[in-house]
């Protein structure tokens, strides 16, 4: 009987351990949600490192676009989806920590349903006006900014979309005071700039640099924290006297109540796809610089960034509700 007994035990316990640590996952084919619009940079980002966990999982990893509401259809999508870990998530500031503090009546809770897996990649924001403004540095578009209170205009790529905040960081910092004139996508907003139908946009540089190139926008400043290798002769808006130190990211997340152990399995498989020369040459085109990350780690920077975007958001009084 007592051997009995100890086999019964032992067989339960390595039932839960199973369970704990599914062997066979994944068995089946995983989703990952992008919440734009297949074609764009977010979605080129997704498809690289979809291809990559397609190989280190031995199961293909579909992308799925479901665009809409500044990001928050393919969130909600995630974040009430089966936590089986079949369904995953490539968010952004947006999602994570923009869509909080604006919508008052989202349908999900980012800190609450969905657990942060890893950081993909980070990449630079910057600064770019129209050609035909007399300015060319930052010190010289906030002095030309000040001078015309609320008659200049700033483009974005929707409303509540990184771009417009982070622009209205720039005003908070500068006391500038201008109009925003929201676009559906930054590829129009860029080509609204450079016709001069509006005077200036924050936008990834990798956006920024082919056309600051070709002289249809003039580009006054990134926002990292140091000179981008790629334009080294690009000042920094702190060096400038702005310290606008601001930039975009993407995460992979699932729903909440996740097992551990495929969270943990789907960061190492992200970490092990970051680290290849194919996938960092790839990103690195995009302007992306792709991260490495614990669990903990990627939930503490989603955290952090929820706190920075909602203060910037909060004092600007942004809703879009």
């Amino acid at each position: 009987m007592r051997i009995l007994q100890i086999v019964a035990v032992a067989a339960a316990f390595a039932c839960t351990q199973a369970f704990a640590q599914p062997a066979s996952y994944p068995d089946r084919p995983l989703r990952l949600v992008v919440p734009f619009t297949a074609g764009g940079n977010v979605d080129i980002v997704a498809r690289i490192i979809a291809q990559g966990l397609s190989e280190q999982l031995k199961q293909s990893v579909v992308v799925e676009n479901r665009p809409g509401a500044n990001a928050i259809i393919g969130a909600e999508a995630v974040a009430h989806a089966a936590p089986d870990g079949y369904t995953m998530l490539l968010g952004t500031a947006e999602t994570h920590a923009i869509n909080p503090h604006i919508y008052k009546k989202l349908s999900y809770d980012p800190m609450k349903d969905l657990v942060t897996v890893g950081i993909v990649d980070e990449f630079p924001f910057s600064l770019v006006v129209s050609p035909k403004l007399p300015v060319s540095n930052l010190g010289e578009f906030i002095a030309y900014a000040k001078k015309q209170p609320g008659k200049l205009n700033f483009a974005s790529w929707g409303i509540g979309s990184t771009s417009q905040i982070a622009f209205a960081q720039l005003e908070q910092l500068t006391g500038i005071d201008m109009v925003h004139v929201p676009f559906k996508g930054a590829a129009p907003a860029i080509t609204a700039v450079a016709s001069g139908q509006v005077e200036a946009f924050i936008v990834p540089l990798s956006v920024a640099a082919p056309q600051a190139k070709s002289g249809q926008v003039r580009l006054l400043a990134v926002t990292s924290a140091a000179r981008e290798r790629s334009m080294p002769d690009l000042p920094t808006a702190t060096e400038q006297g702005v310290p606008l130190v601001i930039g975009g990211w993407h995460v992979i997340a699932v729903p909440n109540g996740t097992p551990p152990a495929i969270v943990d399995r789907l960061n190492h498989a992200l970490n092990t796809v970051n680290a290849r020369a194919d996938i960092r040459d790839k990103l690195a085109k995009l302007g992306s610089a792709p991260a490495k990350s614990t669990v903990a780690e990627a939930q503490q920077m989603v955290e952090a960034e929820w706190q920075r975007w909602g203060t910037v958001v909060s004092k600007a009084g942004i809703t879009a509700d």
